[in-house]
């Protein structure tokens, strides 16, 4: 029993390592097997030497893409919770507010690009409050529908366990969120990417984005095979990150999960 669970971990490992260098073996296979041009398809010796000699670095266009998302992701979904838990707790302010959000939400984040860029031109600000839009609202719409969903049971056992109706956004409400929004934010923190990336395609002057522009404009192709992969890793490691983190914030799951195990 014990050599077959070793089999299949090892198994797993190796269809894991082989899938990390999937696209890498299909770029390779595709490129020598059928002969195609540089102009098409760069050589992966090409894009690793841009990784070298891009000015400024390649790390500094990646700084700003990802402070960029990370400043209106966190702030995107601190205030799409917060609102939506408010709106929920206050019913008068979540019907008045309601028809104006549902109406935003429809509009996608990419389409309010020209928007922002003549509100706000080339500040940063512009593209923070962008990025926000994208998430938030989706956070928004997810949490409050959370809690619309909610059973009674919720709020019967707040009363029977003595605490004030007042505590209920904390105690019931702000719980019962972080614990089921998590697939929202994943999806939310995509299409944060593409906007991002739409911004400072637009206007920028650093940033991933910024870097496809000015080699489409150079017909630097390995350059934009560079960055393009740079922004799948980045989308990756985002999304594992959040999946974790919000693994270890949800602690009561775990802790439940365990217990009915025993």
């Amino acid at each position: 029993m014990k050599s077959k669970l070793n089999r299949q971990l090892a198994l797993g490992v190796a269809v894991s390592t082989l899938g990390m260098f999937l696209l890498l073996i299909i770029w390779v296979a595709v490129k020598f097997g059928f002969h195609i041009s540089d102009r098409y398809l760069p050589n992966p010796l090409a894009v690793i030497t841009a990784f070298r000699d891009i000015e400024p670095s390649i790390f500094a266009h990646t700084w700003a893409t990802v402070l960029r998302l990370f400043v209106g992701g966190v702030v995107g979904i601190g205030l799409g919770i917060g609102l939506a838990i408010t709106m929920y707790h206050k019913p008068l302010l979540g019907k008045l507010l309601a028809p104006s959000i549902h109406a935003l939400r429809s509009i996608p984040p990419v389409a309010t690009v020209p928007f922002f860029l003549l509100w706000f031109g080339f500040e940063e600000k512009g593209k923070f409050l962008l990025i926000l839009f994208g998430i938030g609202l989706n956070v928004l719409v997810a949490a409050y529908q959370i809690l619309e969903d909610m059973p009674d049971k919720y709020k019967i056992a707040l009363v029977s366990f003595g605490h004030s109706p007042r505590s209920f956004p904390v105690t019931v409400a702000l719980p019962l969120v972080v614990e089921r929004i998590l697939p929202t934010i994943r999806t939310s923190l995509s299409i944060a990417f593409g906007v991002v990336i739409v911004a400072e395609l637009l206007g920028s002057q650093q940033g991933l984005g910024y870097l496809i522009q000015t080699s489409r404009s150079t017909y630097a192709i390995h350059v934009i095979f560079l960055a393009t992969l740079i922004l799948g890793f980045l989308n990756i490691l985002t999304d594992q990150l959040v999946t974790r983190s919000w693994q270890r914030l949800v602690y009561w799951n775990s802790a439940f999960k365990v217990w009915r195990k025993k």
